[in-house]
């Protein structure tokens, strides 16, 4: 130990006096003090000075290191040469597929409805079987339809009779008919009273002259009468009337009675009067035809209402006669289908009435998807575009064959168009009901330029491209067509075989010179 250690380890120590913190302020000499200072505290404060001192020599020259190496790497990088990778513009083909889901449908269904009032002796579907063209789908009871023909056959020989009846009471002349049928009802009252008035008048005319006969019948035979008192005076005095001389008044009376003689066949063979009594006999047999023109006008519409019913009838039982005899083979499927509908009263022995239905079937040989597309996709669709349609892990051909032309809501409130597609190769292994996946072939272009979608970049200008031009940076500005999810058709600044920058090219500005690895 030394004698400095022993000196310090034998020395008391004392206690420090308190720190008087107060200052005194001196004037003129004097010096500004501190009460009390220990002289300890000036070696400390000298030993931290020194420490301070080369903790900043040693800061300082650590930052100058730092900034010649920054200076030196920048200076390095400005002389570095900048590589990037590339792609080239080239022609190609460009689809856009859509992928959505659809409900697989029938795109015609038949309901069978009874063309007969009968029983059904069999039904041989339930719901959900699969039928072929030409299986039976139910019968009829034999019975039930013998008794039906029966029904119908009396029915139209009763309504033959009713018809023969009522038209042998009505029978005419032709010229009787064809007067009802080419003249009106009253167009025949009115020439049944103009025939009238014209016999009146010819019976005037025949009238007033057999009245002129008959008085100059009258006349002669006062005459003959005058010359028949002169006769028996003469017989009274010796002479007869043969016996007279006077030639002249013999020739008198024979003149006379010759004249009666003609004035009384005058009443009857007077060729006037005879023509005047054929005109009466011509309009009577005239009025006569048009008498029973007016009674067929009359009569007609019982006539005309008994052909009616009869043709009626026979229609009608002679339709049912038709179908009685294709009800008597049974009702089989017209195609390949699915039975979806069959009511709960149609059963084997209840009756079905005419005009009822039996049974419902969907056709299996036309089946569609049913989907809903959106208005994003709307543009991209159109009615003839193929459709990879897979149902139940098979996959079908289909086709976009109607587009609603109105909107409707989803479930989720968005606006949706109803699309149906029809799948082209349809078999027996569809299920109707299902859920179809579908791949729309929708926008398609070939030979056009393509570039993945991620070699695109875009800013405030719009969409552009990165290429390489003799070694420098150049920007085209491009207008992208058709779209999918990871390539893009450029119809607009791209011509084909431009080196486009396909790496990074967030460090990149256009002018730059780059060197293509």
């Amino acid at each position: 130990m030394s004698k400095v250690d022993e000196v310090k380890q034998d020395t008391p120590v004392t206690e420090q006096p308190e720190v008087n913190n107060e200052i005194k302020e001196t004037t003129g000499s004097e010096m500004e003090v501190y009460e009390d200072y220990d002289t300890t505290d000036l070696s400390d404060s000298a030993g931290k000075k020194k420490k301070f001192k080369k903790r900043y020599v040693v800061l300082g020259i650590v930052a100058l290191a730092a900034i010649g190496i920054i200076a030196g790497a920048l200076n390095s990088r400005k002389n570095s040469v900048v590589y990037v990778e590339t792609y080239t513009a080239a022609p190609g083909t460009i689809e856009n597929v859509i992928s959505i889901s659809g409900t697989v449908q029938s795109a015609d269904s038949k309901s069978y409805f009874s063309d007969v009032t009968a029983p059904i002796e069999k039904i041989n579907v339930k719901v959900g079987d699969k039928v072929k063209t030409g299986d039976m789908l139910y019968t009829y009871d034999q019975e039930a339809l013998d008794l039906a023909q029966k029904n119908a056959e009396l029915a139209i020989k009763q309504a033959k009779g009713s018809y023969s009846a009522t038209a042998a009471g009505a029978t005419a002349s032709s010229s009787a008919q064809g007067y009802a049928n080419s003249m009106t009802l009253a167009q025949i009252n009115d020439r049944i009273d103009q025939i009238t008035n014209e016999i009146e008048a010819v019976n005037k005319q025949i009238t007033e002259k057999q009245n002129r006969i008959n008085q100059t019948i009258d006349e002669l035979r006062k005459v003959q009468m005058d010359y028949n008192q002169n006769r028996v005076s003469d017989s009274a005095e010796g002479y007869a009337a043969t016996d007279r001389k006077d030639s002249d008044g013999n020739e008198m009376y024979l003149q006379t009675q010759e004249a009666l003689t003609d004035a009384t066949a005058a009443l009857t063979r007077d060729p006037q009067i005879i023509a005047w009594q054929d005109q009466i006999t011509a309009l009577k047999d005239e009025a006569s035809r048009l008498g029973e023109a007016k009674s067929l006008k009359v009569s007609g519409g019982t006539v005309q209402s008994a052909k009616a019913a009869l043709d009626t009838t026979q229609l009608n039982q002679e339709d049912t006669l038709s179908k009685i005899e294709e009800a008597r083979a049974g009702v089989s499927a017209e195609f390949n289908g699915v039975v979806t509908a069959i009511p709960a009263n149609v059963v084997d022995g209840a009756t079905v009435t005419a005009g009822s239905m039996v049974v419902t079937l969907a056709n299996l040989d036309e089946v569609q998807v049913a989907i809903q597309v959106s208005k994003s996709d709307l543009p991209k669709i159109s009615v003839g575009q193929k459709v990879d349609v897979t149902i139940n892990n098979k996959t079908y051909e289909g086709e976009i064959s109607k587009i609603s032309g109105t909107a409707t809501k989803n479930a989720n409130g968005v606006a949706v168009v109803d699309t149906v597609i029809v799948v082209t190769n349809p078999d027996d292994e569809i299920i109707l009901g299902v859920e179809a996946n579908n791949k729309i072939h929708a926008e398609k272009a070939d030979n056009t330029i393509v570039l993945p979608y991620e070699y695109i970049q875009t800013d405030a200008t719009g969409d552009y491209v990165l290429v390489v031009d003799n070694g420098i940076v150049t920007r085209k500005d491009v207008t992208i067509g058709i779209s999918t999810s990871t390539d893009a058709q450029i119809t607009e600044g791209l011509s084909g075989g431009e080196a486009v920058i396909s790496s990074d090219v967030s460090l990149l500005t256009e002018g730059m010179a780059v060197q293509v690895q």
